[in-house]
This record gives C-alpha cells, structure tokens and sequence, in this order.
C-alpha cells in the first residue's frame, strides 16, 4: 500500500503552534498500521502574515491525500477560503476539519460549505484515528462516533463519542519527539474539563468534569521543557491553575525541582478568590509572574444570568496579595453580557480599577458555538452575528450603539490610568 500523505494544519496567532494538532498525531501514531501507511505532518502558519493563497501553495507542494485543520472563531474565515481552493484545485483531496468552532455545529457548516468531508465534533484523538484508518480501508464511516460526514450528496451526523476517560492514552507530543518546546509559546496541559459552567464559556460546557493528565507524564513534559536553557518561559493552558490546591503543589514541586535555568511561567489562569498566602508561596516557589484572572463582571443579575462565581471580597483580597507579591495581574472584563447596561459595564470598570490590577483586559462578547448563550440565545433575548467571531450585536439592556460606546471607552481607558487596559478577543 502506497502511504497517504496527511497534513495538520492551524492559523494561529504570531509565533504560536498548536498544541491539539500534536496530540492528534501522537495519538494516531500509536496505531502500527497507521504508523506503517500514512505520513502525518504538521504545519502551523501565522494567521496575520499568511494568507489562504500561500497555504495552497504550499499545500500545491506537498501533495496530501488528507488535510485537518483546526479551527477556532478567529480563523475559521482563512480556513474555509483555504479549504475551498484546495477542493476546487484538487477535488480528491479529503477535507476534515474539527476544533471548537466547528464541532458543536458540525451540520451546518457541511450544508455551507460543500467541499468540507468530515467535521470531527468533539475531542479529537481517537475518532481522527479511527478517520484514518477508514480513508486506509478498514471500517465504515457511518460506525465512526463523534463526527459528521458528507455522503452521496446528503449530511449524516453520527452519534457522539464518549469523553476519553483515561487522559494518559494520549501519548506526549513533546516526549515522542513531534513537537519541538519553543521560548514563549510552549504549552503544557495538566487536565481538560471545568467545575464552573459560565453560560459564554466553551470549556464547562464541552468538558463538563475535570479529567486529569497522569502526574509521571507531567512531570516528564516539565522535566524535558525546562531542560532546554533556551526556554525563558512557558505556559500552562489549564482552565484553572490553581484548581486544586494539593495538585498545586505536586506541579509546584515538579517545577521547582526542574527549574535550573530559572525559567518562568507566564500568564496561567486562575481563579482570584482561590488565592490565600499559601498560593502566593507556591506561585513564588514556581517562579509565576503573571496570571489572568475573571471577573468578566461584577455585576449580581449578570453574573445570575452567565452562571459565573464571583466573590468581590475574596477576589479582592487575592488580587492585592498576587500584585503585593511582585506578581502582575490580569483581569478580564466582557462587554455586552446579557443582564449588563452601559452604566453596570461602568460600575465594573470602576469596581476592578479601585482593585489596582496590572492590566485590564476588555472583550466583546463571542456568542460561542457550544455554549449555553449560543444554544438558549433567544431565551435571553441576545442577538450576535452568526458568522464568526460572533460578535454579540445587541441584547435588551445593552442596545448595539451602547455596546459600541463601551467599545470607545476601553480604548481610551489607556489614556487615563496607569494600568493600561487592552481590548483583545476572548
């Protein structure tokens, strides 16, 4: 049998890759007759200097019998430009493509967009596997769980696939040599899932339980990355950091026994009102110096509305003892929440400046695919742009020109306070 050529591709941010596709291939590669029939390569491009007419080139040079690519709010519009060239170019070619802006509405974007083969609706390991496999000959498509597919003209939708409870079956991409650690933009997972179920939030909703990496490969992945003398520093993308204070600990430990060259963590995300002084200790000891952090609002029937904890005390306090402790903090506000007005948005403004965070971080609300405000958007009376990103547009009590108005406001908070506020998209 001839190998088919299979690419990874994904348009990320400057200087990124990503981290799924990796555990896509590690994955896939475990399987011996995947391993023997197919080469599987990936290929990250810059979304902001790389346009869809250079990803066909290169593509146009290497000649793939399967591309996947991944797809968020933010990149969707380059990958399906890219993806309709390719199919037009090289009809042969099968498309999937999978990732959180296309999985919970996989139906719809293959009655869209006609050369797309397959959606890939949830986590992604296993059932790309089993893709593969099909495209080499053995199984049938319509017995694959978790995805949606285009046949004989028509759009099938087969049942989901149950989460992969043992996350420790998905093999390191860093230790099995398929991703390189690079300085900045080096990720690690430690679990996937969330205990909170914010309504705008894809994570709760998609992984509704924390399911937890096994600690010898975290330790491994520390060890390897934090061997490299080059990396000045990297991330954790766990939802919550600082989730469990015992796991805490044992990362802490691991970080610390690694760390020779005093490499940092930037930016994790936390939960503030988590924060005490034991907290502050570990996040010292694992040499953290920024971490990011909600509110989103303060606001008690916004909060009600979007399901999202908020002690204002709590969150208060940690905040003081992160920056207190030479620790830069980043907190996060979303402009256009349902249950927000011009004047509430203010009051928030107002409540986390008087906290004296480092940054504030402002962001138009994204209607995401998946999320309970996307799913139930007509019960809280929203209305967004149903092209990506999604952007809210209007809700009851924070009509379209106040959305705008709040837009202006934190694009010149900058301008009068010393903690320089940014407008970014969640």
């Amino acid at each position: 049998m001839v190998k088919k050529r299979v690419i990874l591709l994904s348009f990320n941010w400057a200087n990124h890759f990503s981290l799924a596709l990796g555990y896509l291939k590690a994955y896939a590669q475990k399987d011996n007759f995947i391993l023997k029939n197919t080469e599987i390569d990936i290929a990250d491009f810059d979304t902001e200097t790389h346009d869809a007419r250079q990803l066909v080139y290169y593509l146009s040079q290497s000649k793939p019998d399967i591309i996947g690519f991944s797809c968020y709010c933010w990149n969707i519009n380059k990958v399906l430009e890219t993806m309709r060239i390719v199919k037009t170019i090289y009809p042969h070619v099968k498309i999937v493509l999978g990732g959180p802006e296309v999985g919970p509405i996989s139906s719809k974007y293959l009655k869209e967009n006609p050369f797309i083969d397959v959606i890939v609706k949830e986590e992604g390991e296993v059932t790309f596997a089993e893709l593969l496999k099909y495209y080499l000959g053995k199984g049938r498509l319509e017995q694959i769980q978790g995805i949606s597919y285009r046949a004989n003209g028509q759009v099938f939708e087969n049942p989901d696939r149950p989460l992969i409870e043992e996350l420790g079956e998905i093999p390191s991409p860093y230790l099995e040599g398929i991703l390189i650690p690079r300085d900045k933009v080096t990720y690690i997972e430690t679990f996937r899932g969330c205990i909170f179920r914010c309504s705008y939030c894809f994570e709760g909703k998609n992984f509704p339980r924390p399911r937890f990496f096994p600690e010898d490969r975290v330790k491994k992945e520390i060890e390897f990355i934090m061997s490299h003398p080059e990396i000045k520093s990297f991330h954790f993308v766990d939802p919550i950091f600082n989730l469990k204070k015992e796991r805490l600990q044992k990362i802490v430990e691991m970080l610390s026994a690694s760390n020779r060259f005093e490499t940092e963590l930037r930016t994790v995300e936390i939960i503030a009102e988590f924060v005490d002084e034991e907290t502050i200790d570990l996040f010292k000891k694992a040499n953290v110096k920024s971490v990011e952090t909600g509110p989103q609002t303060v606001n008690k029937d916004t909060l009600k509305n979007v399901n999202r904890y908020f002690d204002e005390e709590k969150f208060r306090r940690g905040i003081r003892l992160l920056e207190d402790n030479g620790i830069e903090v980043l907190t996060d506000l979303i402009i256009g929440l349902p249950g927000d007005t011009f004047l509430k948005f203010v009051k928030s403004v107002k409540t986390l400046i008087s906290m004296g965070p480092t940054t504030i971080v402002f962001s138009i609300l994204h209607v995401l695919p998946g999320t309970t405000l996307y799913q139930q958007s007509n019960a809280f009376g929203i209305k967004f742009d149903d092209k990506a990103p999604h952007l809210i547009l209007d809700t009851p009590a924070f009509p379209y020109e106040e959305i705008d108005k709040a837009v202006v406001m934190a694009h010149s908070l900058d301008k009068e306070y010393n903690i320089k506020p940014s407008l970014s998209s969640p």
